[in-house]
């Protein structure tokens, strides 16, 4: 094997190891190991190094699953990571200008191997059963194509998995900044070609671009924000007015708090709540950075679960914490996190403690709660109000589809936003009103 074969297999592994043992993203992880082995950058490009470690992240569950037919038992990362380059090596596009040493790879490894499927292709074909087989196509986990089939069918689930696959970037212009069409046309000249969103004015969706878009010093300079649009539709969902008084349950990072800011022209109030003392501080300079009146914004470190107001809001953003399974397209080791059923299982309880409080709070001050998760799963959603009697949901007044027939009529009454339907993360999104 060359330096560059060895030096790619030996960072993809140690990143892959990362994500598997620490539960972090696919960015800390090779931020992480960038630090641990930076000899690898002599023998193969950075961006090589970030764009096959992401994918070998990725298509984890396809590769175990040959793993399994080729070997009958697992072994370690770095066999996952030889295995990823004898099957998806010569298609990937950022190897191609290194062909010959994957080649090489991929002779040796034919010749060591026990058995060896010809391709993913013909290992699909062999697999009967749908949600396996979807599983496979698209590396997931069994238990969620399975999920997605019972409520979406296999054809549509198919569609959905391979959308979430893919990584969407869309760009909001700060208009307390910036003028919407100036910065389009700055993009252009960078070589960053935009389109206007046909909702939402000030919403950027990117369709190509030459450089990495972080570089941009509209970014540094406050004047855009990467924010998806199903996150912004979260924000027109709550419909924030001035002269408002908004308690923010989970308010870190900041970024629906700044987007507040801008569409009432720093005329609203902002109880912004945050577990997290380290995240709050981030919130502080996102919204320094982005122009939000901090004088009208004030900071709380404390469990929303349990928060008590001295005085009323006149509106309630929950925006919960949740398994992320709407932004696999952004971070791809999100579907490992998926294995882990503790984990996944944590967040619902999580969810139905701040709604619980957040109906307590709503009941007393007779204001609007929006609840909003970046998940796609029922359970994060719909579920948490199929049975409850203390909200009544009223359909948010934003582009998105419907929730989960399985719901019967309450699907008409909540939103959801698909990255195949709609080009953006997943998102629930319910307009609640006490009872």
């Amino acid at each position: 094997m060359d330096k560059f074969a060895r030096a790619i297999v030996e960072f993809s592994a140690r990143v892959l190891r990362t994500v598997l043992e620490r539960k972090v993203s696919h960015d800390r992880a090779f931020q992480s190991v960038l630090r641990e082995y930076p000899q690898a950058r002599r023998h193969a490009p950075l961006r090589v190094l970030y764009r096959v470690s992401h994918d070998i992240v990725s298509d984890y569950y396809t590769i175990r699953y040959l793993e399994k037919l080729i070997y009958g038992k697992r072994g370690g990362t770095k066999r996952l990571a030889k295995l990823w380059l004898l099957y998806r090596g010569l298609e990937s596009p950022h190897l191609q200008q290194h062909l010959g040493s994957v080649e090489r790879l991929r002779r040796k490894l034919l010749r060591s191997l026990p058995r060896a499927p010809s391709s993913v292709d013909e290992v699909l074909e062999s697999i009967e059963d749908p949600a396996e087989r979807l599983a496979v196509k698209h590396s997931y986990p069994r238990w969620f194509a399975a999920t997605f089939i019972q409520l979406l069918g296999v054809e549509e689930a198919d569609r959905l998995l391979e959308a979430l696959n893919e990584e969407k970037w869309w760009i909001r212009v700060n208009t307390l900044k910036a003028d919407v069409d100036e910065v389009a046309e700055r993009l252009l000249d960078k070589g960053v070609l935009v389109r206007r969103d046909p909702d939402l004015d000030y919403m950027l969706e990117v369709i190509d671009f030459n450089e990495p878009l972080h570089h941009l010093e509209e970014m540094w300079r406050g004047e855009i924000v990467f924010q998806d649009k199903a996150s912004a539709l979260v924000v027109e969902a709550l419909q924030p007015e001035p002269g408002d008084l908004i308690l923010d349950m989970a308010a870190a990072p900041g970024i629906k708090d700044t987007l507040i800011m801008q569409l009432t022209s720093n005329k609203a109030r902002i109880i912004a709540a945050d577990a997290s003392w380290e995240r709050l501080k981030r919130t502080k300079r996102v919204l320094q950075l982005y122009g939000a009146d901090t004088t009208k914004i004030e900071l709380i470190h404390a469990d929303s679960a349990h928060l008590a107001l001295a005085k009323p809001p006149t509106k309630i953003l929950l925006d919960a914490p949740c398994t992320s399974s709407g932004a696999i397209g952004k971070d791809p080791a999100i579907k490992l996190h998926l294995e882990d059923p503790t984990w996944v299982q944590r967040f619902p309880a999580i969810q139905e403690a701040l709604l619980a409080n957040a109906s307590r709070i709503a009941k007393q001050a007779k204001t609007p709660i929006t609840y909003a998760v970046c998940s796609l799963l029922h359970f994060e959603g719909e579920e948490h109000l199929a049975y409850n009697q203390a909200l009544e949901p009223k359909k948010p007044p934003i582009p998105a589809s419907n929730g989960y027939k399985l719901y019967g009529q309450l699907a008409d009454k909540v939103a959801r936003l698909f990255p195949h339907r709609h080009k953006t993360q997943g998102f629930f999104i319910a307009n609640l009103e006490p009872a």
